[in-house]
């Protein structure tokens, strides 16, 4: 059931985070977990008058190409262990599933702790990270950007600069990229203390990318390198080229379609490792099919199952940025699983049928476009 936002209700759902998450100090009265809860909805179980399974649903929006849609962010998954695999967590998100679907919400996201876990509820994985572990001697073949300067910063010095290239990046193709609200980047900023901002500046002093990072030890972590144009990327690596007598260690957990590799003349000094991030479900496939640039003037496209949200079931006739449901065979069928791939991820239509997750009354011609997924955040 959802929960009554009240002291008893925070008392209940701060206590089960608190011994299923080892949190070593309590988190009733923490601005940072608070923060959160202020902007969530809380689902949970109630037996022997002891709350003993949640889940948590932040709501934000994402971006999908030049179109925005409501995403809901799942977190603090929790049950107590003598409760576990009773069906609590079940029965939580077939409720809020379908709450969601009234609220308008066509997406759920999540970072999975298990991914067959989360694919009984419709999700699967969508975005994957690349991971650049790059030694300081490694910066030897990294030509330096002489044009430009970059400007260091506290938060609130750098923070309408840095959202502004973030809105801007939003519109270049993205799919799946949180739109952040206010909340959310302050949030971040406190998460991660001792953060420090960068910005590329051109020969014009107009900003065109940003760097956040942190040192730890002997290693210099990039949580977030963003950028316009070749130019505010190759000053922004020569930034941190800049850092190579006081760390060993680069360390820059990236959007898989990063490419800063090939601005180093040779490569075999960096470490590049791929693996998978964050889970996501399609809630709403009509609102989802209406704002998809499909490359294609008519099409049907056809669910074939979807256990939770029974509504997404069905042929939809896709027309010109119109969807209706029909009475006909698909021309391309998949589960939701398959249609949560191939929508939100990487999966490609070609892929999809060579899976077998996928079928095609006829091979089509790639009629889903691809965006890129620059994906930092975290719920």
């Amino acid at each position: 059931m959802k929960l009554t936002r009240d002291h008893q209700s925070l008392e209940a759902i701060t206590s089960l985070i608190e011994y299923a998450f080892k949190k070593q100090q309590p988190i009733i009265n923490d601005p940072l977990f608070l923060s959160r809860y202020e902007h969530a909805d809380c689902y949970g179980v109630y037996q022997d008058a002891e709350l003993t399974n949640l889940v948590m649903a932040n709501h934000f929006e994402i971006q999908l190409f030049q179109q925005r849609v409501k995403m809901a962010g799942i977190g603090y998954v929790a049950s107590y262990p003598e409760y576990r695999g009773q069906g609590g967590i079940s029965s939580i998100m077939s409720e809020l599933l379908s709450d969601l679907h009234a609220q308008g919400v066509a997406v759920s996201q999540l970072a999975p702790f298990s991914e067959a876990f989360y694919r009984q509820f419709g999700y699967e994985p969508t975005s994957r990270r690349k991971t650049y572990h790059i030694p300081a001697k490694a910066f030897t073949y990294l030509p330096s950007e002489r044009r430009g300067q970059v400007k260091r910063g506290t938060w609130q010095q750098m923070k309408p600069l840095i959202q502004t290239v973030y809105q801007r990046l939003l519109m270049q193709q993205q799919v799946g990229t949180v739109v952040r609200e206010d909340w959310w980047w302050e949030r971040l900023n406190e998460y991660y203390p001792h953060r420090f901002y960068a910005a590329a500046f051109d020969d014009m002093g107009a900003a065109k990318g940003y760097i956040i990072y942190r040192m730890q030890g002997n290693t210099l972590a990039v949580d977030e390198l963003a950028y316009e144009n070749d130019f505010a990327l190759r000053k922004l690596l020569t930034y941190l080229k800049a850092h190579v007598s006081s760390f060993e260690e680069f360390l820059y957990h990236a959007p898989v379609c990063e490419r800063i590799e090939k601005y180093f003349l040779e490569q075999e000094e960096l470490t590049i490792t791929l693996e998978p991030y964050m889970m996501s479900r399609i809630i709403d496939i009509e609102q989802l099919l209406t704002k998809f640039p499909i490359q294609q003037k008519e099409i049907i496209l056809e669910v074939t199952e979807d256990k939770e949200c029974p509504w997404n079931v069905g042929s939809w006739l896709v027309s010109q940025g119109s969807c209706q449901k029909v009475q006909a065979a698909g021309d391309i069928k998949a589960t939701i699983h398959g249609w949560s791939e191939l929508l939100l991820g990487e999966l490609t239509l070609a892929e999809g049928i060579f899976l077998g997750k996928v079928t095609a009354s006829e091979f089509e011609t790639e009629i889903f476009p691809k965006g890129q997924q620059r994906f930092y955040d975290y719920f």
